[in-house]
């Protein structure tokens, strides 16, 4: 499997918003910056991906789709 070592950087949204602020809180070393309409961070996406899945984890987080 390949390593995605590119940096973080997504469209805002409230719930993306949400789930990174949450992120930041409980991973030291992570930081989100806003800019514009961006989110983007000082890791890699695949770092800043897995601190996501085991925020969701920790805080038994169900995504819901309708």
């Amino acid at each position: 499997m390949k390593t995605d070592n590119t940096p973080f950087e997504a469209q805002k949204s409230f719930g993306l918003g949400v789930l990174l602020k949450l992120t930041k809180k409980n991973t030291k070393g992570i930081k989100i910056l806003t800019t514009g309409d961006r989110f983007t961070s000082n890791v890699s996406s695949s770092e800043l991906k897995h601190a996501v899945e085991k925020t969701i984890k920790d805080h038994n987080i169900t995504l819901v789709t309708e």
